[in-house]
């Protein structure tokens, strides 16, 4: 008994943590639903921040595709010329500094001493990969 009381009582938490915590869920929620609102409602300055930041840059339109978040430049790099699309890596380093310095993409990680980056959200919220491959592909970059 006095070791079950002990551990119930310092594991014991506020009451009002579990409704806190929802609470927080919830406002978290509505915040994520109100910014993606608002980039549906911006959606044409986004597709001009990608073309801009895209057009004429064959590596780059490339490398803004092949950008998952989960794999390091040296593994899209090896993976790219796998299938025969090498691109060289100064000119791969080159294009992942252009598209973070036109905000297309952020650095989430280093592995292995490579960067590992990652589109912004709203990029995955408006499928921004569909865009680049159905308009900026299109237009011969």
């Amino acid at each position: 008994m006095f070791m079950s009381r002990c551990s119930s009582s310092s594991m014991s938490t506020h009451p009002d943590t579990h409704e806190r915590i929802t609470k927080l869920q919830k406002d978290v929620e509505e915040i994520r639903e109100e910014l993606e609102d608002q980039w549906h409602e911006r959606r044409p300055a986004y597709e001009a921040r990608i073309r801009k930041g895209l057009e004429g840059d064959r590596n780059g339109t490339i490398l803004y595709l092949e950008i998952d978040g989960e794999r390091a430049l040296v593994e899209i790099e090896r993976d790219l010329s796998d299938r025969g699309n090498r691109i060289p890596t100064a000119s791969l380093w080159r294009a992942s500094k252009r598209l973070k310095k036109n905000g297309l993409i952020k650095k989430v990680a280093i592995r292995n001493k490579s960067p590992v980056y990652a589109k912004k959200p709203w990029a995955k919220s408006l499928d921004m990969d569909s865009y680049v491959r159905t308009e900026v592909l299109k237009q011969g970059t």
